[in-house]
């Protein structure tokens, strides 16, 4: 026979539900109607640092659940939705990639997460594997060294230079090691 260790309950994990009405947690409605729409008073540095029973429900959102969240509740509260916010950044990537260059452009300049996703490599690699036809080995390494954003900038004339040229090293590398 095998032995079964017994299940032994671990530490609840915290949890948030907020609705139109009432903000809840696991240890039930923390605000309720109009206390739910006035709560965006934010909470004073010594208050994050006490305890949480007895305290504004936003001070016991932020010292559960971190200061994002709490912006996050506050947000919704007032019936601002930032679904993009949500999303995680491989789902963005895959939609930014449909965007004209004007718009990547301009989406860049709204926060630091869409400037860091706008100027990733992973973006520039899905928007030239859309527009080219095919890449090839060479091309995928010339991509690892000067970065799929700026060969995707580089005219065709140039990158043909760049390969060449990359291609002329490996060889005289490889003379030089015999």
């Amino acid at each position: 026979t095998t032995a079964v260790a017994p299940v032994t309950p671990g530490r609840p994990r915290p949890f948030l539900v907020v609705l139109a009405t009432a903000v809840a947690s696991q240890d039930g409605v923390v605000a309720a109607g109009d206390s739910v729409r006035n709560c965006r008073t934010r909470p004073s540095a010594e208050q994050r640092l006490l305890p949480v029973i007895g305290h504004p429900v936003p001070v016991q959102i932020a010292l559960i659940f971190g200061s994002r969240i709490l912006d996050y509740v506050f947000n919704l509260c007032e019936g601002k939705f930032d679904f993009l916010e949500r999303l995680s950044d491989s789902l963005l990537l895959n939609i930014i990639s449909y965007l004209d260059l004007e718009d990547i452009a301009r989406l860049s300049q709204t926060s630091r997460r869409f400037a860091k996703l706008c100027m990733s490599d992973e973006l520039w690699e899905q928007i030239v594997r859309s527009s080219c036809d095919h890449i090839t080995p060479d091309m995928r390494a010339l991509a690892q060294d000067m970065g799929w954003r700026q060969m995707y900038f580089t005219n065709k004339l140039q990158l043909q230079r760049h390969l060449r040229k990359r291609k002329q090293r490996q060889g005289s590398q490889r003379s030089s090691q015999l």
